[in-house]
């Protein structure tokens, strides 16, 4: 029987209303913030009294049996969500010895299954259910204790129209189906996946996140009045309060949230399991405008826009505008609600924002850069829930340092998982690519958890870059190292790699450089050291993990002011050595997004002149291995030298950078002399030669395939070693 009271409370949370809706002032030109607040559907609690009271299954009836049911709802609401009280729900879950709920929507039969851990997930809330009326059942096991189900409240939906704030006139916007954006409810703003992190989204700070908000996928469209409609509860998740990190309404470029939701209570899946995909995030926001972004989300519309489509999924491309510190803008239709979509740039793919303010009647709407140092750090200190489930990778006999290009060279690595995570065996791949196209390697396991793949031929260019693959048994693809293939491993390539320098920073002698400040440097002296963790916009460690590098200042407040502040090595003699190649690892972050640089130049003089590498004015934060051939750039003598330097001048951002595994090579490789040179050392003919012929030819290994016809091993292919072994190497 339907129990309803009164209504007790009116939620009078809407969102900062339209100024010129009230005749009020035009707002003033920098900025209009119409989404700091979220909007909030308007709802009311209506007080619902139901107990029932303990209840036992009968004993012989049936493994699982209904043991109370109950109507309850809130007449003429679009949709409700049920309050709990008392609830105890005994047995093991994810067994047949239990007892669960079973809330049923009378309107659309969607039905969300509650046992006593996702009941507490849910903190003592139901999901969304459309229409007014819900059915309550609560089902227990024979084997079971006394279940119990109280209902204290529902909360009923209401309507109320909200302003919108347009890039002109009309709403540009298209409806839109994209599965990895969400709505949050009741604030209505927008949230998604990034990373291919299971539980984890992104949003505007301003929207909460908070405990007893959900987490909708898949929403419908709206119904005729402009109401929203809820999507079934195996697409709604309720958000984990431990895992929120967020700066809160922070203003213009510092406004973000990162927050999880458990897995859904129906299916057990996350939401990336269910929906399948995730947006990718870019390193940094672009520093050059004029390209096409898009914006997603769920924000509101009045008319002409079809009610239908009032906060359903929605997206308009438009011009991105500037960055400015971490500030992105753009001039892309946005409404209250679209607050937390992503900001997509069109040309990657890739999310480079989150959208917070609006903006464009003065100069384009606004939103947070990906690269703000805080959020960086959350992203990269996950808590709760969004503590990712993983593989590991280790290499107990290390990575190469070089490789043959003749291939035979054996990788070793052993993939460790996080409870709940399993390897598919079958799965394991080296990725190898030396620039003509990436060739991939079946690795097989040898051992418990260890799996073993051999490096290819590959041709002999001075490196080869490669990473490692595996998945786990429901698909999900990691990557060692995790920024690959983007940023993957590297190797030297030779048959011999003879060095000039190869510094790592770990030893005193190494750091033996000279630094040379120019009088305005203020702060952000280049220094040796182990990267202190924390400091915005810094390195969190070394490239090569060895331990010190090479940094601007490494304390907080001791990034590049003035300069620059250069940083030169030891003279080099090269004159050995045909062509090398100079390789460095080299970090910058600038906040500004202005011209102030890392420049790398080379000397063939000791320093008298200097030739540019390469200007850096903006970098992700991460490191970059550059590699080149010295000889295009200077003469080769014994006079080498290299210099690094860095500037904030004038004195308008925070500027870092580092640099790391600074190294002077040439990697000799050696061709076969004649066809019977097939054994090393390559160049020579010996015994060795033979040894390998006769080896091969006996055994049928296509090394002593010679001479026509091809894959056979007959007298003509003995012919052709005799011949060409007399002939030796010139």
């Amino acid at each position: 029987m339907l129990t309803t009271l009164a209504a007790v409370a009116l939620l009078a949370l809407t969102a900062t209303p339209d100024p010129s809706s009230a005749g009020t002032p035009a707002p003033p030109p920098e900025p209009v913030l119409e989404d700091v607040a979220p909007l909030s559907f308007p709802e009311r609690m209506v007080a619902v009294s139901v107990d029932s009271g303990d209840r036992r299954a009968t004993p012989g009836a049936g493994d699982m049996q209904r043991v109370f049911s109950a109507q309850v709802g809130a007449d003429d609401a679009p949709y409700i969500r049920v309050r709990f009280g008392e609830l105890h729900l005994p047995g093991d879950v994810g067994t047949p010895e239990r007892s669960y709920l079973a809330i049923t929507s009378l309107q659309d039969g969607a039905v969300q299954y509650l046992d006593a851990r996702s009941a507490r997930q849910w903190a003592g809330m139901s999901a969304y259910f459309n229409g007014d009326q819900v059915l309550v059942e609560l089902f227990a096991s024979p084997e079971t204790g006394p279940a119990r189900v109280e209902i204290v409240g529902v909360v009923a939906g209401e309507w109320r129209a909200q302003p919108r704030s347009l890039c002109g006139t009309v709403d540009d916007r298209a409806l839109s189906f994209d599965t990895r954006i969400a709505r949050i409810m009741p604030v209505s703003c927008t949230a998604w996946l990034f990373n291919d992190r299971s539980n984890c989204l992104l949003t505007a700070g301003h929207c909460g996140p908070a405990n007893n908000q959900v987490v909708q996928f898949n929403v419908p469209l709206s119904d005729s009045a402009g109401n929203p409609v809820a999507p079934p509860p195996e697409d709604q998740y309720p958000v984990d309060p431990v895992s929120i990190q967020t700066t809160g309404n922070a203003g213009v470029g510092g406004d973000w949230a990162t927050f999880g939701v458990f897995s859904n209570s129906n299916t057990g899946l996350t939401p990336l399991a269910a929906q399948g995909a995730s947006f990718q995030l870019a390193a940094s926001a672009p520093t050059v405008a004029g390209q096409s972004i898009s914006i997603t989300g769920f924000g509101s519309t009045s008319s002409p826009v079809p009610a239908s489509w009032n906060h359903a999924q929605k997206a308009h491309a438009g011009p991105y505008l500037s960055v400015t510190s971490t500030t992105v803008k753009y001039a892309a239709d946005t409404t209250s609600g679209n607050s937390g979509s992503p900001v997509i740039d069109e040309s990657t793919g890739m999310a480079i924002g989150i959208h917070t303010h609006a903006g464009c009647n003065t100069n384009g709407n606004q939103g947070t850069a990906i690269h703000l140092p805080a959020l960086q750090d959350a992203l990269n200190q996950p808590q709760g829930v969004c503590v990712p489930l993983s593989l590991t990778f280790s290499y107990p006999f290390g990575r190469p340092g070089a490789i043959s290009p003749d291939g035979g060279d054996t990788l070793r690595v052993v993939i460790g998982a996080d409870a709940g995570v399993t390897l598919d065996p079958f799965t394991v791949r080296l990725h190898v690519n030396d620039g003509s196209g990436e060739q991939i390697v079946a690795m097989s396991k040898v051992g418990q958890a260890t799996y073993e793949g051999v490096f290819p031929p590959v041709s002999c260019s001075g490196s080869v870059d490669y990473f490692v693959t595996a998945q786990d048994t429901a698909g999900l693809v990691y990557f060692d190292p995790r920024a690959a293939p983007g940023d993957p491993y590297t190797t030297l390539v030779g048959h011999t790699i003879v060095f000039a320098a190869n510094y790592d920073f770990e030893t005193e002698s190494e750091s033996n450089w000279q630094i040379d400040n120019h009088i305005s440097l203020l702060t952000g002296e280049w220094e040796i050291g182990i990267p202190l963790v924390g400091i915005p916009g810094a390195p969190q460690a070394d490239y090569d993990l060895s331990g010190r590098c090479w940094l601007t200042g490494n304390a907080v407040n001791d990034d590049v002011d003035g300069g620059p502040t250069r940083l030169t090595s030891p003279v080099l003699d090269l004159s050995a050595m045909t062509s090398p190649t100079f390789s460095y690892a080299r970090w910058i972050t600038n906040n500004s997004g202005d011209d102030d640089a890392l420049v790398v130049e080379v000397s063939d003089d000791a320093g008298e002149t200097w030739t540019q590498i390469e200007s850096v004015t903006a970098s992700s934060e991460m490191w970059v291995k550059q590699s080149v051939q010295l000889g295009d750039y200077i003469e080769i003598n014994d006079r080498f030298a290299a210099r690094f330097s860095v500037s904030d001048n004038p004195n308008n951002s925070v500027l870092e950078a580092a640099m790391d595994q600074f190294q002077v090579y040439e990697a000799t490789c050696f061709v076969s002399c004649t066809l019977a040179d097939i054994a090393e050392p390559l160049g020579v003919i010996d015994i060795t030669d033979v040894l390998a012929f006769l080896v091969g030819f006996s055994s049928g290994d296509p090394i002593a395939d010679l001479a026509p016809p091809v894959g056979v091993l007959d007298a003509s292919d003995i012919i052709a070693f005799l011949t060409s072994f007399a002939f030796g190497c010139p």
